[in-house]
């Protein structure tokens, strides 16, 4: 078990491309979106972007002979956007494969279970779909949405305020994330960090902020357990 030898009292997840998979969804909306809303395609790191960085990402997305409207179209994209991807969560996304077992085994050795999303409240119901749609929401001892701290990822604030709510100290928690800005936070909070290659950053991205592991996915993560 490599995590024997230390104190860790929670697991703390991100959401998107972690235990939920939906990245490729992401893709599909902002693509429709920007579409429907009548804006050029976005390049796939923009689009990355945008799912870490938030509004300042779909700024950039707007050619420059267009900026005169950016706030109306930056309104249109997310009206446009939460109602295509309202269905998208309810009937499409699944839970990243091991999750469920994960969840469990954590469960049965009294290690606390969080989350840390940059999702906005008004929509985390529908994120967590996948997870109540598999008997999973009692698990989970706190959820942090983007409101819930003063800063957002990569700062530590809101990994900070969902180990005060596990009730565990920073330092014995371990923080999953599948991007660069996950690795930051985590190692921003004074918490253990593992990278995971089922959302947006590949090997080498994540490898560059120095996690304590890189896994293919969360459903690896149960050996560190066993």
């Amino acid at each position: 078990m490599i995590f024997e030898n230390l104190n860790v009292n929670a697991v703390i997840f991100d959401l998107d491309g972690t235990i939920i998979d939906s990245v490729p969804f992401y893709y599909r909306v902002m693509a429709s979106t920007l579409e429907i809303v009548g804006l050029p395609p976005a390049p796939k790191s923009l689009v990355a972007e945008f799912m870490t960085e938030g509004l300042i990402a779909l700024e950039k997305m707007i050619p420059e002979e267009m900026k005169d409207f950016k706030e109306s179209l930056i309104e249109k994209c997310i009206t446009v956007g939460r109602e295509i991807s309202r269905d998208v969560f309810r009937h499409e996304v699944r839970l990243i494969h091991g999750v469920r077992p994960l969840f469990l085994l954590l469960a049965n050795n009294k290690i606390r279970i969080g989350i840390v999303t940059s999702t906005e409240k008004r929509n985390i119901g529908k994120k967590l779909g996948p997870l109540a749609r598999n008997d999973l929401m009692n698990y989970l001892g706190a959820v942090i949405a983007i409101e819930d701290s003063p800063r957002r990822k990569p700062a530590p604030d809101p990994l900070i305020e969902c180990a005060r709510r596990l009730s565990v100290e920073p330092e014995t928690c371990i923080y999953v994330g599948d991007s660069h800005v996950d690795m930051q936070a985590g190692k921003a909070a004074g918490m253990m960090t593992v990278g995971v290659l089922t959302g947006l950053d590949d090997y080498e991205k994540l490898k560059a902020e120095h996690p304590t592991m890189i896994l293919n996915s969360v459903d690896e993560l149960k050996r560190s357990f066993i």
